[in-house]
């Protein structure tokens, strides 16, 4: 289930397994806390045990999973942040412990890839997909969020705000708080936004993708200097910066289709909503003459032949004005 269905799904039934996934820890840190909160009412303390790569002692969690609770409805217990470090042996405790879970716990696993292991327990578990959610639900739940700071928003400051912060409801959280301290106005605006939310690297590196799609050098230049202001890794910009070019290149490839881009070709649904019906000057031999271009760039650095800024700066120049 999507986590908008979640609260009402467990007004009506609690399961004794649940398996949350998707890259929005925000979302995740909700449905952890909606369902704790149904499943536990009385001794919190006591009913919740909570296991992450620090303390994990499966052996203890199945016992403690298999121990009835406390004066409360049902019993805990949480694993997060602890799948890559599990061996074979807690594997199989774990899996057999779901084969016949005990009725008086909630048992969630919190995950933000999944692996081997998780394929295989996911169909023993309810699944809630924590992605980040879709504009069309932002453009409900943020002008909430910013309701209970005491200010509004305008329809342009909104979509800012969203893409700004690349569809994560935790960034978009923390950036109203800082939005309410800094706007005097009761009313958030476009510019408040421009003014004081930091946009994302990953973001910035999207709007350079799509500069460089357009051919704006200016364009381009202003926003390479932004993104070494950010001190972020210049590899990394590369990566991300590849990685959109690449999209770019599946979309041309299936004429935006979005199921083969988001089955075949494993592009994020955020990222696809953002790429899409975006402008782009540039053919496919084009998309694929820059990927090839960013891929020497990072081995000109990787072998000490130019530096971190020059090469981003030469290849930018390069993909802007000669492709």
């Amino acid at each position: 289930m999507q986590f908008v269905e979640l609260k009402q799904t467990l007004k009506k039934q609690i399961d004794n397994v649940y398996l949350i996934s998707g890259e929005d820890r925000f979302l995740q840190d909700k449905s952890i806390e909606l369902i704790k909160n149904f499943a536990v009412d009385n001794f919190v303390d006591m009913n919740e045990s909570i296991y992450n790569d620090e303390n994990l002692n499966v052996q203890q969690m199945i016992e403690e999973a298999q121990t009835l609770p406390f004066m409360s409805k049902y019993r805990f217990i949480l694993m997060r942040d602890c799948f890559s470090k599990i061996v074979d042996k807690d594997k199989k405790m774990i899996i057999d412990y779901l084969k016949s879970p005990v009725k008086t716990t909630v048992f969630v696993m919190c995950v933000d890839e999944k692996n081997d292991f998780i394929n295989k327990v996911e169909s023993k578990a309810t699944k809630i997909d924590c992605k980040f959610l879709d504009e069309k639900t932002l453009n409900v739940i943020v002008p909430s969020m910013i309701k209970q700071e005491g200010k509004q928003i305008t329809t342009n400051a909104l979509s800012k705000l969203i893409e700004y912060c690349a569809y994560d409801l935790g960034r978009i959280q923390n950036e109203i708080q800082k939005l309410s301290s800094y706007c005097t106005d009761d009313i958030i605006k476009p510019e408040d936004v421009e003014n004081n939310v930091a946009k994302t690297i990953d973001y910035e590196t999207y709007l350079l993708a799509n500069a460089i799609c357009e051919k704006d050098t200016s364009k381009a230049l202003k926003l390479y200097k932004q993104i070494m202001q950010q001190k972020g890794s210049t590899q990394y910009v590369l990566g991300i910066l590849g990685n959109f070019m690449r999209r770019y290149f599946y979309l041309h490839a299936t004429k935006d289709n979005k199921e083969l881009c988001l089955t075949n070709f494993k592009i994020p649904d955020y990222t696809y909503r953002m790429l899409y019906n975006k402008s782009s000057s540039l053919k496919k031999a084009e998309l694929m003459n820059s990927i090839d271009k960013i891929l020497e760039a990072d081995y000109e650095i990787k072998a000490g032949r130019q530096t971190d800024e020059n090469a981003l700066y030469n290849l930018i120049i390069y993909l802007t004005t000669k492709l």
